[in-house]
């Protein structure tokens, strides 16, 4: 909690200076008493119940229904149909999927650590995770569906996987990535990943947001130029800096 505050404290202070009217302060204060009053109620539950494996189940299908869901009722934000819309609020289950992720793995491996050397566990997770990524892809959202793999990946990893079984996966992963950037991934989405590789390859492109972070953290050097004095959103070289201020207007 004491990390916590001064990260929350610090992200309010930025907002409040985007453009100074502080309708995102005041939006994001709302969500931050909603966070902590969660934060507290939840701290009084015994979520030791999900060492059994109906909650589990549920929860993990009630994630794919979810990610089914927003294909079929989300809203399209800049190519990717990742959000419900309920008037009042957004939900993107795909965030929702990460934790339950890592709740029905732990399940598997908490059962099965010992015997991780047989490839069918390797497998079998792999198997849960790919339902997941795969309705993630289908949105499409490029960066979630990391993420995906790399919450399985890194949940194999300390469950003790061989190193013959992680070469097999890397080998795996390579030619899936092949498969993916040749039939599935879109333009933009290579871009990305090129861009990724190669910032400053298209600074007036795919990395001009890059090339102005690269600004932003050179012209601010150590201590920066103080809040609200940031060059990059007080001139308005930020897209989506200025896509959110539209929003709010």
């Amino acid at each position: 909690m004491g990390s916590l505050i001064p990260l929350i404290v610090g992200g309010l202070m930025t907002m409040y200076s985007f453009d100074g009217t502080g309708d995102l302060f005041s939006r994001q204060i709302i969500w931050v008493g909603i966070s902590f009053t969660a934060f507290f109620v939840l701290s009084f539950i015994d979520f030791r119940f999900f060492r059994k494996t109906g909650p589990v189940v549920a929860l993990y299908f009630a994630a794919i229904s979810g990610l089914i869901a927003v294909l079929v009722v989300g809203h399209t934000v800049k190519g990717a149909k990742s959000w419900i819309n309920f008037g009042f609020f957004s939900f993107q289950p795909a965030d929702f999927a990460k934790l339950v992720l890592v709740i029905v793995l732990a399940k598997y491996f908490s059962k099965r650590h010992v015997e991780i050397g047989n490839i069918r566990h390797i497998l079998v997770s792999g198997l849960y995770t790919f339902i997941l990524f795969g309705l993630v892809m289908l949105q499409p959202d490029l960066g979630l569906g990391i993420i995906i793999f790399f919450v399985w990946f890194g949940m194999i990893l300390m469950a003790g996987v061989s190193k013959r079984h992680l070469f097999m996966v890397a080998a795996i992963g390579m030619i899936s990535f092949a498969a993916l950037w040749i039939y599935v991934f879109k333009d933009y989405q290579k871009n990305r990943i090129l861009t990724f590789l190669h910032p400053l390859a298209d600074v007036r492109g795919a990395g001009y947001n890059s090339y102005q972070s690269t600004i932003a953290v050179g012209s601010g050097q150590i201590l920066g130029k103080g809040i609200g004095y940031g060059t990059q959103s007080r001139l308005k070289f930020l897209p989506e800096y200025l896509g959110m201020l539209y929003l709010l207007a």
